[in-house]
Formats: C-alpha cells, sequence, structure tokens
C-alpha cells in the first residue's frame, strides 16, 4: 500500500514533503503555475515517487480533452512520473452521444504518444459507468483507472467504485479518496426533473456542487464496503488523498489505515 498526498505548487509539494507520503500527485493546470522540473528536484531529493494530473479545463469539449493532453505527455516521461491521469468526456451524466462518440474518436492518439514516451495512462472516474468504461478499454487495452471514490458518489445511490471494483479491478492503478454527500443529488435531480427538463449544463454545475472533497467520514460514502471489496481482491497499489484541506492529509492517512486494517 502507497498513500499519497497532491500538490498544485512548488510551496504544496514542499508542505506534502513534510508530511513524508509515499508518493505526491502533481496537479497540473493550463497557467503553469506548478513547475515541474522543480518538484521533481524536490521529490527526488526526498526520495519521493510521483503521478501527474494532466489539466483540464471546463471549456474543452470532447475533441479539445484528447488532443490538449497529447503535448503534456512528454513533459511527464521527462520526470519519470509514475502514472498520468487525465479526464474523459465519457459521462452520460454530463455529456451527450456525440461528445462521448467525439472523445472516443480522439483519444487513441493520446494513447500512442503515450505509449512512445513510457508512460502509463490512467482514466480519472467521474460519472463513467459500465458501457462507457468498456468503450474505453476497447478503445485501448493499455489505459488504466484512477479510481475516484468521491467522483463514484456523485449521483449514485450505490457509489460506482463497487460495480468498477467487481468488473474492472485489473484495470484499476491508482484509488482516489474523499468524501462527499453525492447521494442527495439523486433526490435534488429527480425533484428537478419532476418540474421541468434539467440541461446538461446544469447537471454539470449540480454535480460540481455535491464535489466537495471533504475529509473521509465527514460525508456518507461507506469507505469501508469500498475497501473492503478491495482487500478482498487483494488490491495493494496507490491511494491519493484527496481532501481540498491538504493540510489533513496525516489525519486522512490514518484514517485510512484504521479502516483498512479493522476489515
Amino acid at each position: 500500500m502507497q498513500i499519497g498526498t497532491y500538490a498544485r505548487d512548488l510551496d504544496q509539494v514542499r508542505k506534502a514533503l513534510e508530511f513524508e507520503p509515499d508518493f505526491v500527485d502533481l496537479r497540473m493546470d493550463l497557467t503553469g503555475k506548478l513547475n515541474l522540473t522543480e518538484s521533481r528536484k524536490l521529490l527526488s531529493d526526498a526520495g519521493v515517487g510521483c503521478t501527474v494530473h494532466l489539466p483540464n479545463s471546463p471549456d474543452w469539449g470532447p475533441i479539445d480533452v484528447a488532443r490538449g493532453i497529447v503535448p503534456f505527455i512528454d513533459m511527464t516521461a521527462h520526470i519519470n512520473a509514475e502514472l498520468v491521469t487525465f479526464h474523459t468526456t465519457l459521462s452520460p451524466l454530463f455529456f451527450s452521444d456525440e461528445d462521448i462518440a467525439a472523445f472516443l474518436h480522439e483519444i487513441p492518439a493520446a494513447c500512442d504518444a503515450a505509449r512512445e514516451a513510457g508512460v502509463i495512462l490512467a482514466a480519472e472516474t467521474l460519472g463513467l459507468y459500465f458501457t462507457e468504461l468498456t468503450l474505453l478499454f476497447d478503445i485501448d487495452p493499455d489505459i488504466r483507472l484512477a479510481m475516484d471514490i468521491g467522483h463514484a458518489q456523485i449521483l449514485a445511490a450505490r457509489n460506482r467504485s463497487l460495480g468498477m471494483i467487481e468488473h474492472f479491478f485489473d484495470k484499476v492503478a491508482m484509488v482516489n479518496c474523499h468524501d462527499n454527500n453525492g447521494k442527495t443529488m439523486v433526490d435534488e435531480v429527480l425533484r428537478l426533473r419532476s418540474q421541468r427538463e434539467v440541461p446538461l449544463r446544469e447537471m454539470r454545475s449540480i454535480g460540481h456542487k455535491y464535489d466537495q472533497h471533504l475529509p473521509i467520514g465527514e460525508g456518507s460514502i461507506d469507505f469501508e464496503q469500498i475497501f473492503r471489496e478491495l482487500k478482498h481482491k487483494s488490491y495493494d497499489g496507490r491511494f491519493l488523498m484527496m481532501c481540498r484541506d491538504q493540510s489533513r492529509f496525516p489525519d486522512e492517512r490514518r484514517k485510512l489505515r484504521a479502516i483498512w486494517d479493522e476489515i
């Protein structure tokens, strides 16, 4: 088991290293605030590995998402990232069938670039169901999953991580941990739909509201059930603690280990 935290700039990298994590997830954005070279030097000097989260923009369409990550792949290869996470537009909760088809048409180019660079790509799960994940893996079986437990609770009465573990466990390369009250979103959306049509743009806005990135135990997600399934499958990989307050990492690490040891 490796337990890591995240950083969006050099100050956060330095802060993260004070907590002695097993790895740090470098969260890139389009503003270029994160200096990858300096970040990697700090991590290397501390003997700590890194993963990378590629940038994303709410203004990007499906083609932009697939093409936009390609220029960053070589950067991540140069810093020896252990895993590179990207977002998709595959979710039927937030995107149309046309968006999904366009993304699937364009993403092979990014997968080819990753193979050439020796980089492992992992899709972060946000509203992804069995069908969309199957389509993604059919496009390229080398893609892995950054299984985000918090995102899997958005508009879901039963956390979608359980289905991912059941059907795609061999694809899971990292587990992102943060809490929320996403179950409540089901009731809100059903209530709104009983009154009027709810456009995709509004669905995205509601989803963002419920994506709270709370500490474990401060939302309604049943982490014990999910961890039990992972442990039953002998998962011993990366756990990325994604509470919005980076300073909570030591507490979050203790909570994870306590739950894991008790099940």
